[in-house]
């Protein structure tokens, strides 16, 4: 990808440069207590409870945090939507480019270098490790693992060599924000469907505001 790519102001959604005691268990509430613990579905189910109740109260880093863990959860058939909203809430809320361009190499390796949406999910970890957070100190380290992306694609579509890469990346309108990342945030809503575990529309109304603040502050 070209540095030279601009951030169009049409994709302000996506967020580029930022800076009472409990009663006593009985001995056999707390043996069916410690069994819930164990359970892998009852767990699963606290903790998708949990990112709802963190999303409504705007504590976004605990949501993040928790959904996180249960993207790597690859037992549950949720697992899925778990890694989706992951990504979605990275790219909308103030994450920095470390948290976001690794949600979106998990997204590629969990999808796969040969699917269709493997170009465009490379080009937005690449936009978001040039701009995100710049001067976060694990950046570089976010530009290599965006460049690593895009090793593994052009190693699955057999792209040998920098003139044969560009021609990919023109066929494929990569270094255009507006076509692929519209194609990666459909994508997102494919794999959640109907299921979101918070309201969108909170968040995104959080970030425009707290966006605006700073605006105003600094005119």
């Amino acid at each position: 990808m070209s540095d030279s790519a601009k951030v169009p102001s049409s994709l302000d959604g996506i967020n580029v440069i930022m800076q009472g005691s409990p009663s006593p268990l009985s001995p056999e509430g707390e043996h069916q207590s410690k069994n819930a613990k164990k359970d892998p579905i009852v767990e699963w189910n606290l903790n998708k409870a949990a990112v709802s109740r963190f999303a409504k109260d705007s504590n976004w880093p605990e949501a993040l945090k928790t959904l996180k863990m249960l993207s790597t959860k690859h037992r549950n058939k949720e697992v899925y939507k778990a890694l989706a909203m992951r990504v979605w809430i990275c790219l909308k809320s103030d994450a920095t480019v470390d948290e976001v361009v690794l949600s979106l190499f998990h997204l590629l390796n969990t999808l796969g270098a040969k699917h269709e949406v493997a170009g465009p999910i490379a080009a937005l970890a690449h936009l978001m490790a040039k701009n995100r957070t710049p001067d976060h100190a694990d950046r570089d380290l976010a530009m290599g693992q965006s460049q690593q992306m895009f090793n593994m694609i052009c190693e699955n579509h057999k792209i040998i060599g920098e003139e044969a890469f560009h021609k990919w990346v023109a066929a494929n309108k990569l270094e255009d924000p507006n076509h692929y990342i519209p194609i990666v945030m459909n994508c997102l809503d494919i794999m959640v469907g109907d299921d979101w575990w918070f309201d969108r529309e909170q968040l995104q109304n959080e970030m425009e505001a707290a966006n605006a603040k700073k605006l105003a502050a600094n005119s």
